[in-house]
């Protein structure tokens, strides 16, 4: 019986692991200075449009919806245009909204109260290499709540969300044919998120897209934006020929990876490393150059440095900053985040060691607590700070999308699970009794959830959300199910001597979610993902039973 255990929670993990490295992605490197004009909105602003309520940065405009609806809108309700503020820091700031501002004295704040809200910053950017690739790297913080003596951020994630995008120089806003989007991510509420984009340069002129929407009518919607940046990345892809001429689109193929990586930093005699403040850096910029030499991602070098230099709250040209202390960088910390160290910690199911507690370890490796951007907390204070995704699975016997408490009870037997990079770093198994289960202690990083229905049910919720998380935040995330009715599959068109067998291989694609973005990949692949997905909810109920 111990030896059929072992085998089938082998089999299971095995499945999963497949499905997650179907979607994997490498990391590459970035190099270079940021590419955006007036990234940390420090150099100045404007009215745009004369409008006295829409303030903008210098070298960004500001787009949005006004009188009508938009997709994801809270029952169509229509949209109000928002009031747009770059706001000095030096006027003045409330008690306990210092979070707001990440660097320097500037930050932009979108908002609109009572009324759903969608907008978007964009600026035009030139001189890009056609073929490269480029990153895109957005902090976003949505500040949406309803006041209950307090702020009392919304438990549905949708409330708040943030997408990135990338098009010629001309297209028109919200265009979905001319922009490359990343698809809709869930923003992080009370807290700054780190959202991110690559894309490939198909002109030399391209326009960057940074769009926010919430749904709700919530007494408070906002976003605060701060500190952009647009890298030039180590990598190329082949893009079609905007000047094909009589010859045909044929594509463009890059010669390879032309980008000269930015000097290593020598550090003195007692091993410490300074950086010196240059016209143009902020805090953001200096992050995202010492963090390799750091062993940090960005987002956590920002509040390393700050940390190192007691806090500051400018920098000024010729400033010396502390990067690293003496003698530490011999041993400064290496980020693990490599599907080899998910593969170690999965190959010990095959030892004593119980199914449970193996995914616990390889919890342990891939999401050690730390601080989160923007925050400079104390050593005693980083081990505190944790952040976490907190997962409800319900049976949605209405299908309005909504947890009815009282009436609507908790699902068993749906699995969750929480990819990072393209690798699983946890996986859940509701018992409809000790949810919400929280995945607690995640590194400032973007999370996939991935929702797997019950048997015989199918989600009536989105089954599948990216959420970035970061400077301790804890976000909820809710995924409803309904039970499918048998009319769903009409075999009697498809297959009208199908047995009971094929009949129930043509309905797993219904119970099976594949997000939108999968779809280009192809039809065998997807495909193969399908079968992947319902093998492996087949192994979790067959675990459930055993």
């Amino acid at each position: 019986m111990m030896g059929k255990r072992k085998a089938l929670w082998l089999t299971a993990a095995t499945l999963l692991l497949m499905a997650a490295v179907l979607a994997a992605r490498p990391t590459v490197a970035q190099s270079g200075p940021n590419l955006f004009t007036n990234p940390g909105f420090e150099e100045g602003h404007f009215n745009q449009d004369g409008i006295a309520e829409i303030t903008v940065p210098n070298g960004w405009r500001m787009h949005w919806v006004d009188g009508v609806t938009f997709p994801g809108a809270h029952e169509n309700l229509v949209a109000h245009r928002p009031e747009t503020v770059v706001w000095n820091a030096r006027g003045g700031v409330p008690a306990g909204e210092e979070v707001f501002w990440r660097d320097g004295i500037y930050t932009l704040k979108i908002f609109k109260s009572w009324a759903p809200m969608y907008s978007a910053i964009s600026q035009n950017v030139t001189g890009l290499e056609i073929g490269r690739n480029y990153l895109v790297v957005a902090p976003v913080y949505a500040d949406i709540y309803n006041w209950e003596n307090g702020k009392v951020s919304p438990t549905d994630p949708s409330h708040g969300q943030v997408r990135l995008g990338a098009s010629p120089v001309g297209a028109a806003w919200r265009d979905e044919g001319a922009i490359a989007y990343s698809g809709w991510l869930a923003a992080t509420y009370a807290g700054y998120g780190i959202f991110s984009y690559e894309f490939t340069a198909t002109q030399a002129d391209m326009t960057v897209w940074i769009e926010t929407k919430a749904t709700y009518p919530h007494s408070n919607n906002g976003f605060f934006i701060d500190t952009v940046g647009l890298y030039k990345l180590d990598t190329v892809s082949a893009v079609p020929n905007p000047n094909p001429g009589d010859g045909g689109a044929a594509p463009v193929v890059p010669v390879g990876p032309t980008a000269t990586p930015m000097p290593a930093p020598t550090p003195r005699t007692d091993g410490a490393v300074y950086h010196i403040v240059q016209a143009n850096d902020t805090l953001w910029v200096i992050a995202v150059q010492y963090a390799g030499v750091m062993g940090l991602p960005p987002e956590q070098a920002l509040p390393r440095i700050q940390e190192l230099n007691n806090n500051p709250a400018f920098i000024t040209a010729g400033q010396e900053l502390l990067i690293v202390p003496p003698n530490e960088a011999a041993t400064a910390p290496v980020t693990v985040e490599t599907p080899t160290e998910t593969l170690t910690a999965t190959e010990t199911i095959t030892t004593e060691t119980s199914a449970s507690t193996t995914i616990t370890e390889t919890t342990s490796v891939l999401a050690s607590p730390s601080g989160g951007a923007g925050e400079s907390p104390t050593p005693a204070a980083i081990a505190a700070v944790t952040n976490s995704i907190c997962v409800t699975a319900f049976d949605d016997a209405n299908g309005d999308k909504l947890y009815n408490q009282g009436v609507e009870k908790m699902l068993t037997n749906a699995a969750v699970t929480l990819t990072r990079g393209g690798n699983t770093v946890a996986t859940y198994v509701s018992d409809g009794i000790s949810e919400a289960h929280c995945f607690d202690n995640l590194e400032p990083d973007t999370y996939q959830i991935q929702f797997f229905p019950p048997a015989s049910y199918r989600t009536t919720t989105d089954g599948s959300w990216v959420v970035v998380v970061s400077g301790g935040s804890r976000v909820p995330v809710s995924f409803g199910a309904q039970v499918q009715e048998a009319a769903v599959v009409d075999t009697a068109v498809t297959a009208p001597e199908t047995t009971s067998n094929d009949a129930a291989a043509a309905a797993a694609p219904e119970t099976a979610v594949i997000p939108a973005a999968s779809a280009p990949i192809g039809t065998i692949v997807i495909g193969v993902a399908v079968f992947l997905v319902v093998l492996a909810v087949v192994g979790v109920a067959i675990l459930r039973r055993a």
